[in-house]
């Protein structure tokens, strides 16, 4: 009788054990939850225009989930859960994150907007200050002044919706900069606009194709050449225009002796030849295509992110000052416009593509509208700095990741862009001293 109930007794203990283990081990474990927070920001970028936020991941589960952006433009990491959007002025965009675990998956989503109201409202303030100074501005204030109906119908219109009609005026934000790799000159100009709603901003040049968003645009002059930029400032209110007539301003070819005085800097061009066996598209947590760059989803729905990568191991040791990267002769198959944005990073390092590739991150270069695209041209202070650090961190590649900002359109169907990759080239000017 003592054995059987001392058997009894052991049996009893291991199976509150079990339970307590399946109990620690989780089986079937806890669903995770997702809240997704605005930590830091929005914060304006007047070099291009965007508005930065910095979105953390408030999650819940047991295990621990795994947490995953549809987007990340940070530079550098800020941290696990976290990332950092830039959202175009006047824009929104709506990030999208998954929390995962062995348990289940849980999604949420956060509308970011371009609210950056203090640092727009400066630079706002400025135009404003300069708009007062015009005789003509003056003269319109007072015109309303001394009129009750003026008065009332300005209340009408604003009640209607109109709004209030754009102003805009330039400033070069970059003076005349030496290019040896086309010989030519270039000047970079910034408009300020105001009005309600934020007008969009057109030019009549911008050689940058819009690397510095749509309130900064780039002029290259050839030798002797006079140039006269007209900018557009539209909203549903209506239009203004200003101009700005540019002529050759480069004294001497970069790597000249300007002052005569024999110090100047000589300058390289560096044309960086692609590895294709560096470069391919990763099929999410499925596979790995090298030598072939496709950016879309896959017929089971699968994202596809595209990477290329540079040979820069000729450039260890001189400053780079000026690059330019070209994604070239894009063409899509099927219907890859599904998304709104293809969006260029610098991930700074190449080696052999593997699934962990498909980590979110990288330094944010550029987005370029799906409508109509067939060419990616990135010049600018964000892919000089990219390529600075990969000479001084990594030295032999810099490495380009490629996706949109939508994971799939879930139609069962391969909507991807190819970029041919003899079509594509990065060109890096260096200092020699």
């Amino acid at each position: 009788m003592k054995r059987r109930k001392i058997l009894i007794f052991l049996v009893a203990i291991m199976v509150l054990s079990m339970m307590g283990l399946g109990a620690q081990c989780g089986f079937g474990g806890e669903s995770p939850t997702l809240v997704l927070e605005v930590y830091d920001g929005p914060d304006y970028s007047e070099d291009d225009g965007m508005c930065y936020y910095r979105v953390e991941a408030v999650s819940t589960g047991t295990p621990a989930p795994e947490i995953e952006f549809d987007d990340d433009d940070n530079v550098g990491s800020i941290g696990t859960g976290r990332v950092e959007v830039g959202v175009e002025a006047g824009d929104s965009y709506t990030l999208t994150a998954t929390a995962t675990n062995s348990a289940g998956t849980a999604s949420s989503t956060i509308v970011l907007g371009s609210d950056c109201s203090e640092d727009m409202e400066a630079v706002e303030a400025d135009a404003e200050a300069d708009e007062d100074m015009d005789p003509g501005a003056d003269s319109d204030t007072d015109s309303d002044s001394d009129s009750d109906s003026d008065s009332d119908s300005d209340s009408d219109s604003d009640a209607d919706g109109d709004g209030v009609e754009p102003t805009i005026s330039l400033a070069i934000s970059q003076d005349a900069t030496y290019s040896s790799s086309d010989d030519v000159c270039y000047y970079r100009i910034q408009a300020t606009v105001t009005g309600d709603p934020s007008p969009t901003v057109s030019w009549s040049e911008d050689e940058s194709n819009g690397s510095f968003g749509n309130r900064i645009a780039q002029v290259n002059l050839n030798r002797g050449e006079t140039y006269t930029l007209t900018a557009t400032a539209a909203n549903s209110a209506g239009s203004a225009t200003a101009t700005m007539t540019l002529s050759w301003g480069c004294d001497e070819e970069a790597g000249g002796d300007s002052d005569g005085d024999g110090d100047d800097e000589e300058t390289a061009s560096n044309d960086c030849r692609i590895d294709l066996n560096l470069c391919g598209y990763i099929e999410k947590d499925t596979n790995v295509i090298t030598r072939v760059v496709w950016v879309g989803d896959n017929a089971s729905n699968r994202q596809l992110k595209g990477y290329i990568s540079f040979n820069i191991s000729d450039l260890a040791g001189p400053d780079v000052y000026d690059a330019r990267l070209v994604l070239g002769n894009i063409t899509g198959a099927v219907d890859p416009t599904f998304a709104d944005n293809l969006v260029v990073k610098a991930d700074r390092y190449g080696r052999e593509l593997d699934l962990g590739d498909w980590a979110v991150g990288g330094v944010h270069l550029k987005s370029v509208s799906t409508t109509g695209l067939t060419q990616v041209v990135i010049t600018g202070s964000g892919l000089i700095s990219s390529v600075q650090e990969a000479v001084n961190r990594y030295g032999d590649y810099f490495q380009i990741k490629i996706g949109l900002d939508r994971v799939s359109d879930e139609d069962g169907v391969a909507d991807f862009f190819n970029i041919d990759l003899g079509a594509s080239s990065l060109v890096v000017e260096t200092n020699d001293a």
